[in-house]
């Protein structure tokens, strides 16, 4: 196959990537959401999960505790990136080290 030039939508390099990289993450979460629903169906097929069992799911508190924790988590974790903190140190803590 031929080298050609990476396509180019927009002005900004870096934005070209970061829409390449939402849509490659938005096939990704098709892709999960597809298997999800295949499994939802089988196992409401083979009688292992009732209709509407999972849409009608009220965790208790202590579940809710744990995946509210979880969730703050996940979100401070993907929200520092657009903060520009760092989320690896241990480079600059080997730079620091040194000093």
């Amino acid at each position: 196959m031929e080298d050609r030039p990476e396509q180019s939508f927009f002005k900004d390099e870096a934005l070209d990537r970061a829409v390449g990289m939402i849509m490659t993450l938005a096939a990704e979460l098709y892709v999960t959401r597809d298997r999800l629903t295949v499994l939802e169906r089988t196992l409401t097929a083979r009688g292992l999960l009732e209709p509407n069992e999972l849409d009608d799911y009220q965790p208790n508190s202590d579940t809710l505790l744990v995946d509210g924790a979880d969730r703050e988590a996940f979100t401070a974790a993907l929200m520092a990136n657009l903060c520009g903190k760092q989320s690896a140190r241990g480079l600059t803590l080997q730079r620091n080290s040194k000093s």
